[in-house]
């Protein structure tokens, strides 16, 4: 009888051992899984432009010659040109050369090389470039900004808006290079002897446009508490829709 039982392939001890690895396997594989997923979740991208074709030193870029690209953060160095800026460097001159998914640097687009400003207005709407010095927030060619100014009337201080919704073409340290039309020129140039600063645009902002009112030192006060309360107000109904 003992002739004719089967041997065991494995002994037992032998059996839990391997038992027991497959299942040491089968967690690290699931703790892994874990980890990179987590990992993904927490990585945080920018969008750059690169290029889908190869592009020589003295090209122009016209649209489809660069393309958005998101990349880890960090990936990349350097003032690059980012993917929603695309539109503000087509019709540009690139002033190296550039192979197929390279990003594309500002430093890389040199001023010298653009033939004038020209190339940047829209001739229907018989738009021209405007150098005027502006202090206020750093902005890059294709933001849109709003200025304002202040004068004083009397013993009394004066804020009004200026011109609404301009493209900045260029910036050379304070001084802004802007898109206008021959009467908004002289708006601003008629408007210099006030105090002018500006606001950079929000790209989320709808484009009905909402006139700013004048506003009289007088009316800061008062002025101020009512918006307060009206952004107080703003900030608690956010918080209650989020917390539904």
């Amino acid at each position: 009888m003992a002739e004719t039982e089967k041997r065991s392939l494995l002994p037992k001890a032998a059996g839990r051992t391997l038992v027991f690895a497959v299942l040491i396997g089968i967690v690290g594989i699931v703790l892994m899984t874990l980890y990179f997923r987590s990992r993904n979740k927490q990585l945080v991208t920018v969008s750059i432009a690169t290029a889908t074709k190869p592009l020589a030193e003295g090209d122009t870029i016209k649209q489809g010659m660069l393309v958005s690209k998101d990349v880890p953060k960090g990936a990349v160095g350097g003032k690059f040109v980012e993917g929603k800026d695309i539109i503000a460097v087509e019709g540009r001159v690139v002033g190296v050369d550039m192979d197929p998914g390279q990003p594309l640097y500002w430093n890389a687009i040199p001023l010298s090389a653009q033939g004038g400003y020209d190339r940047y207005l829209r001739p229907e709407n018989r738009e021209r470039a405007f150098a005027i010095h502006l202090p206020g927030a750093p902005v890059r060619p294709g933001d849109v900004i709003d200025i304002v100014g202040t004068y004083a009337q009397g013993s009394r201080r004066q804020a009004f808006e200026v011109l609404p919704a301009v493209t900045v073409i260029d910036r050379i340290k304070t001084t802004l290079v802007l898109s206008v039309t021959p009467d908004e020129q002289l708006l601003l140039l008629a408007a210099q002897p006030c105090n002018l600063t500006y606001s950079i645009r929000s790209k989320m902002e709808p484009e009905e446009d909402m006139k700013l009112q004048p506003v009289d030192l007088t009316d800061v006060l008062p002025r101020a508490r009512q918006l307060a309360r009206a952004r107080t107000q703003r900030l608690s109904e956010g918080t209650i829709r989020r917390d539904r």
